[in-house]
């Protein structure tokens, strides 16, 4: 068993961070938006590194890079509320960027998301991306966010082949998911929500398996399932949710820029089924393989009602 305690400290940080990415989501005014990112940062710093066990490097380095993102936007408002278009929009596209970890300003994602924990990789890949993309869909032109998209795509799959580390392969990954939910928020911010949804579902479940993974056998069943479907569901395999969340944003987008988000899925495939093979397959393998069949008898189904109730909503 695992025992899971959590500290007054780390739910008031979490709420925080919750709190702040509503909030610049929701704000009609640049302030608003600047604010929200600013206690989402605050909040997720504590998260971070909440009780010291942690090297405080990657804590660090978030901060310096999300500080700098964040004078650069201010900079580009209070420059917008001057007149001053060309330079503003310059300024907070750089800082908005640049906090959201995509191209060109996204080779700090990998170094950070290596040493930070389990759930800080997670919320990083995760839940702190809503935020910067939703207002950089908004501010960067259309045929600069399929430059971003291509090459997102690009980098996330090559980057991610010669990969040993379980969170750079993430970090990788996550760029060519990244240009997944761009490409998806430029048609449909629902399309974009049921992609984030499976995603972030995907990516917890992988990191809770790893995670489960350093404390226990690499036999346990658990570690082993739920790293096993958030896996699958990362690769878009059918039928797993990954499958049809591509599926939606495919027939969603009307624009040539998805056969880049396709190419890099299929190029990414490499490393996910090294990992696949390399670590949840061979832990599959103990004595109790009628416990493992229902494990994974019981994942598939859920996939696939959560499918077909995802279907019947666009319906």
């Amino acid at each position: 068993m695992v025992s899971f305690v959590v500290s007054p400290m780390k739910l008031v940080s979490l709420g925080v961070m919750l709190i702040g990415t509503i909030l610049s989501v929701s704000s009609e005014e640049l302030v608003g938006v600047w604010l929200g990112l600013e206690l989402n940062l605050y909040g997720f710093l504590v998260i971070m590194n909440p009780d010291g066990h942690y090297s405080p490097e990657p804590c660090v380095k978030y901060f310096v890079v999300q500080s700098t993102g964040s004078i650069l936007m201010l900079v580009g408002f209070v420059s917008l509320m001057e007149q001053h278009v060309v330079s503003g929009l310059v300024m907070s596209t750089a800082g908005t960027v640049l906090k959201s970890g995509v191209f060109p300003l996204h080779s700090w994602v990998p170094s950070i998301i290596k040493n930070s924990s389990w759930l800080a990789s997670g919320l990083m890949l995760t839940w702190q991306k809503v935020a910067p993309l939703v207002f950089l869909s908004m501010i960067l032109p259309s045929k600069s966010l399929w430059v971003v998209i291509v090459s997102m795509a690009g980098i996330g799959a090559v980057g991610g082949l010669n990969q040993n580390s379980v969170r750079v392969m993430s970090a990788y990954s996550s760029f060519v998911h990244t240009s997944w939910m761009l490409l998806g928020l430029t048609w449909s911010s629902v399309v974009f929500v049921g992609y984030f949804a499976v995603y972030s579902l995907s990516v917890g479940l992988f990191f809770y398996g790893c995670s489960l993974m350093n404390k226990m056998s690499m036999g346990s069943q658990l570690s082993s399932a739920a790293s096993g479907m958030g896996l699958l569901m990362l690769m878009g395999m059918p039928p797993f949710l990954g499958f049809l969340a591509k599926v939606l944003v495919f027939l969603m987008s009307g624009s040539p820029v998805i056969v880049a988000c396709i190419m890099g899925s299929v190029i990414s495939l490499k490393f996910y089924i090294d990992f696949f093979y390399s670590m949840v397959m061979k832990s599959l393998v103990d004595k109790n393989k009628v416990e493992v069949k229902a494990i994974w008898s019981l994942v598939i189904c859920m996939n696939i009602m959560g499918g077909a109730l995802i279907l019947v909503s666009f319906i």
